[in-house]
Protein backbone atom coordinates (compact mmCIF):
# COMPACT_ATOMS: atom_id res chain seq x y z
CA UNK A 1 0.00 0.00 0.00
CA UNK A 2 1.34 3.40 -0.90
CA UNK A 3 2.42 5.71 1.89
CA UNK A 4 1.13 8.82 0.12
CA UNK A 5 -1.98 9.90 -1.71
CA UNK A 6 -2.06 13.03 -3.82
CA UNK A 7 -4.88 14.52 -5.87
CA UNK A 8 -4.07 17.22 -8.40
CA UNK A 9 -6.31 20.02 -9.67
CA UNK A 10 -5.28 22.04 -12.73
CA UNK A 11 -6.91 25.30 -13.79
CA UNK A 12 -5.66 28.34 -15.70
CA UNK A 13 -5.86 31.26 -13.33
CA UNK A 14 -5.70 34.79 -14.78
CA UNK A 15 -5.29 36.75 -11.55
CA UNK A 16 -3.98 35.27 -8.35
CA UNK A 17 -7.01 33.61 -6.77
CA UNK A 18 -6.48 31.37 -3.78
CA UNK A 19 -6.91 27.60 -3.98
CA UNK A 20 -8.28 25.83 -0.89
CA UNK A 21 -8.79 22.18 -0.07
CA UNK A 22 -11.81 21.18 2.04
CA UNK A 23 -12.77 17.80 3.48
CA UNK A 24 -16.57 17.54 3.47
CA UNK A 25 -16.76 15.37 6.59
CA UNK A 26 -17.43 18.08 9.15
CA UNK A 27 -16.69 20.79 6.52
CA UNK A 28 -13.04 20.79 7.53
CA UNK A 29 -10.80 23.44 5.94
CA UNK A 30 -7.50 21.70 5.21
CA UNK A 31 -5.45 24.25 3.28
CA UNK A 32 -5.64 27.78 1.87
CA UNK A 33 -2.98 28.47 -0.69
CA UNK A 34 0.11 26.66 0.52
CA UNK A 35 -0.82 27.15 4.18
CA UNK A 36 -2.18 24.21 6.15
CA UNK A 37 -5.09 24.89 8.54
CA UNK A 38 -5.49 21.45 10.05
CA UNK A 39 -3.55 20.14 13.02
CA UNK A 40 -3.10 16.84 11.17
CA UNK A 41 0.38 17.25 9.72
CA UNK A 42 -0.16 14.48 7.16
CA UNK A 43 -2.04 17.02 4.99
CA UNK A 44 -0.12 19.46 2.80
CA UNK A 45 -0.92 21.63 -0.22
CA UNK A 46 1.76 21.64 -2.89
CA UNK A 47 1.99 24.20 -5.69
CA UNK A 48 4.78 24.73 -8.14
CA UNK A 49 4.99 28.25 -9.65
CA UNK A 50 6.07 26.67 -12.98
CA UNK A 51 2.70 25.01 -13.56
CA UNK A 52 -0.96 25.35 -12.63
CA UNK A 53 -1.21 22.25 -10.45
CA UNK A 54 -2.40 22.42 -6.86
CA UNK A 55 -1.89 19.11 -5.11
CA UNK A 56 -3.34 17.95 -1.81
CA UNK A 57 -0.93 15.42 -0.37
CA UNK A 58 -1.98 13.07 2.42
CA UNK A 59 0.95 11.22 3.93
CA UNK A 60 0.22 7.72 5.24
CA UNK A 61 -3.50 7.70 4.33
CA UNK A 62 -5.81 5.82 6.68
CA UNK A 63 -9.29 4.34 6.27
CA UNK A 64 -10.74 7.31 8.19
CA UNK A 65 -9.41 9.65 5.48
CA UNK A 66 -11.96 8.24 3.01
CA UNK A 67 -14.67 10.65 1.91
CA UNK A 68 -15.45 13.71 -0.19
CA UNK A 69 -12.76 16.34 -0.79
CA UNK A 70 -13.10 19.57 -2.73
CA UNK A 71 -10.65 21.94 -4.32
CA UNK A 72 -12.11 25.46 -4.23
CA UNK A 73 -10.82 28.45 -6.20
CA UNK A 74 -11.60 31.96 -4.93
CA UNK A 75 -12.86 33.41 -8.20
CA UNK A 76 -16.11 35.21 -8.99
CA UNK A 77 -18.13 33.05 -9.24
CA UNK A 78 -16.23 30.51 -7.10
CA UNK A 79 -15.01 27.33 -8.76
CA UNK A 80 -15.12 23.98 -7.00
CA UNK A 81 -14.08 20.51 -8.01
CA UNK A 82 -15.14 17.63 -5.73
CA UNK A 83 -13.82 14.09 -5.69
CA UNK A 84 -14.25 10.96 -3.59
CA UNK A 85 -11.25 9.32 -1.94
CA UNK A 86 -11.53 5.70 -0.87
CA UNK A 87 -8.65 4.36 1.19
CA UNK A 88 -8.50 0.57 1.12
CA UNK A 89 -6.57 -1.82 3.31
CA UNK A 90 -5.28 -4.96 1.60
CA UNK A 91 -6.34 -8.33 3.01
CA UNK A 92 -4.08 -11.37 2.73
CA UNK A 93 -4.99 -15.04 2.96
CA UNK A 94 -3.04 -18.22 2.36
CA UNK A 95 -4.86 -20.84 0.31
CA UNK A 96 -5.46 -23.98 2.34
CA UNK A 97 -6.24 -22.50 5.70
CA UNK A 98 -4.22 -21.88 8.83
CA UNK A 99 -3.14 -25.54 9.30
CA UNK A 100 -1.74 -27.83 6.61
CA UNK A 101 -0.34 -31.37 6.93
CA UNK A 102 2.03 -33.01 4.43
CA UNK A 103 4.23 -36.09 4.36
CA UNK A 104 7.91 -35.68 5.24
CA UNK A 105 9.97 -35.01 2.12
CA UNK A 106 6.94 -33.89 0.07
CA UNK A 107 6.82 -30.71 -1.97
CA UNK A 108 4.48 -28.01 -0.76
CA UNK A 109 3.36 -24.82 -2.49
CA UNK A 110 2.00 -21.91 -0.46
CA UNK A 111 -0.09 -19.33 -2.28
CA UNK A 112 -0.75 -15.91 -0.76
CA UNK A 113 -3.81 -14.08 -2.10
CA UNK A 114 -3.85 -10.29 -1.73
CA UNK A 115 -7.25 -8.60 -2.11
CA UNK A 116 -8.24 -4.92 -2.16
CA UNK A 117 -4.79 -3.65 -3.11
CA UNK A 118 -4.88 -0.72 -5.56
CA UNK A 119 -1.41 -1.68 -6.82
CA UNK A 120 0.78 -4.79 -6.57
CA UNK A 121 2.95 -4.82 -3.45
CA UNK A 122 6.63 -4.11 -4.18
CA UNK A 123 7.70 -7.03 -1.93
CA UNK A 124 6.12 -10.07 -0.33
CA UNK A 125 7.77 -11.45 2.80
CA UNK A 126 7.31 -15.07 3.85
CA UNK A 127 8.09 -15.89 7.47
CA UNK A 128 8.30 -19.12 9.45
CA UNK A 129 8.27 -19.01 13.25
CA UNK A 130 8.67 -15.21 13.07
CA UNK A 131 11.86 -15.50 10.99
CA UNK A 132 12.16 -14.13 7.45
CA UNK A 133 12.50 -17.03 5.01
CA UNK A 134 11.78 -15.70 1.53
CA UNK A 135 11.58 -12.23 0.04
CA UNK A 136 9.45 -12.54 -3.08
CA UNK A 137 10.11 -9.86 -5.72
CA UNK A 138 8.18 -11.28 -8.67
CA UNK A 139 4.56 -10.26 -9.12
CA UNK A 140 2.27 -13.26 -9.12
CA UNK A 141 4.85 -15.51 -7.42
CA UNK A 142 3.92 -17.99 -4.74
Amino acid sequence: MSSHYAHRFRRKLALVPVVSWVRHRGIHLLTVGRYTYTSDQRFQAIHSPQNEDWTLQIRYPQIRDSGYYECQVSTTPPIGHAMVLTVVEPITTIIGGPDMFINKGSTMNLTCIIKHSPEPPPLIYWTHDSKLRIENLKQGST
